[in-house]
């Protein structure tokens, strides 16, 4: 069996919140005008992606339909 040690400087809850409130001051939050670029800098990745995605599945669909016999004309 593996042996269980106690946990080493167990911290009081109020302290807890304390080193949490103090880390939490550290945080460098970004400014607005960051936010907003960011935002639309990832809208515009997703954008482009999914573009990219549609035309690959419909390029391999297309593909797959010839190499099956499924897309010929009626």
């Amino acid at each position: 069996m593996a042996d269980i040690k106690p946990a080493k400087n167990k911290v009081s809850p109020v302290k807890y919140v304390g080193q949490v409130r103090q880390e939490a001051r550290k945080v460098v939050w970004p400014t607005s005008r960051e936010t907003i670029t960011t935002t639309i800098l990832v809208m515009v990745m997703v954008i482009l992606m999914g573009i990219f995605f549609f035309i690959v599945d419909w390029a391999l669909a297309t593909i797959i339909k010839l190499f099956l016999g499924l897309g010929g004309s009626a």
